[in-house]
């Protein structure tokens, strides 16, 4: 072999070697090669390698999440899942609608109830509403007036997962939601912890911390406050009542779920608001004092 062909085959093995050696310390994305197969394309403020001829488009986040579209294509039953979800809550809008006595749980600054309250919630004693005392439309602290409860002042707490959002509860097997107790960061129930000073039985633990958020805002237990107003009182201080007061009255399609099971059926809402079982104009102050019906009153949330 002569002398040039031998320096160019060293030259080509020279050239493949720089070639696999900037291959190797590379960290595109695209390898590099003889060919331009790599072009750089900003997205928003970001770039990236991509082949020669492609193009894309930037994946922006929606400006508003519609979840309630994304529920309902998710899940068939979706209105008749809704009605049972809020259930509770339709029936104390529908009795304090009746009564004119407005339970609500909420931030004290908030001008919306997170949870709409009835004779049949639980209190943070184990005991519900209906198990305390008697009370009125300006009542402050409710006492319970169970044997051996100590409970000063109705407290309401969630007695269901689904009220603080963990509705994955309901899908494991063999699950009692009878047995399910809101907890504190300590672990132990609220049960477990003294209805009054809310020091823990259990632990050391000096105060129920709940390791939950509330569903309608995202803030804890202890944030909140259960508040017994009349109509007129609500009116005051700029909070829903009357019809205003039923769950998701600004929405009739999920309004119509609530009552009916059915987005499109608005019976009873009209029943409610025009019909015989409208709700009564002129309301007692308090939940004691009997309402008098119409003749003929045959409401169908009997």
């Amino acid at each position: 072999m002569n002398s040039k062909s031998s320096k160019a085959n060293s030259g080509v093995v020279a050239k493949k070697s720089s070639a696999k050696a900037r291959a190797a310390s590379s960290k595109a994305v695209v390898p590099r090669s003889s060919h331009v197969i790599a072009q750089r394309k900003g997205v928003g403020e970001q770039v990236i390698l991509a082949p020669k001829g492609y193009t894309m488009r930037p994946v922006v986040p929606a400006k508003n999440y519609d979840v309630v579209s994304f529920a309902r294509a998710m899940n068939d039953d979706f209105a008749p899942r809704v009605q049972k979800l809020f259930h509770p809550e339709t029936e104390a809008a529908l009795i304090a609608s009746k009564t004119g006595v407005y339970i609500g749980w909420r931030c004290p600054e908030f001008k919306h109830d997170c949870q709409r309250v009835s004779d049949m919630s639980k209190c943070f004693c184990g005991h519900l509403l209906g198990e305390h005392s008697s009370y009125t439309g300006k009542s402050v602290r409710v006492p319970c007036r169970e044997a051996g409860c100590g409970c000063k002042a109705f407290a309401w707490i969630p007695s269901r997962p689904e009220d603080i959002g963990e509705f994955w509860f309901q899908r494991r097997r063999n699950f009692d939601s009878s047995t399910w107790r809101a907890k504190c960061r300590c672990k132990h129930t609220h049960q477990q912890h003294d209805p009054v000073h809310l020091r823990c039985k259990g632990c050391p633990c000096s105060r129920f911390e709940s390791n939950f958020l509330c569903a309608a805002c995202d803030r804890h237990w202890e944030d909140h406050e259960t508040f017994f107003e009349t109509e007129a009182i609500r009116k005051q201080n700029g909070l829903p009542y009357g019809e205003a007061y039923l769950p998701f009255a600004e929405m009739p399609d999920l309004r119509n779920a609530c009552l009916t099971g059915d987005e499109l059926d608005d019976s009873t809402y009209q029943a409610l608001t025009h019909g015989l079982g409208s709700i009564p104009d002129n309301k007692p102050t308090d939940n004691n004092t009997p309402v008098k019906p119409p003749r003929g009153f045959n409401p169908i949330y009997d």
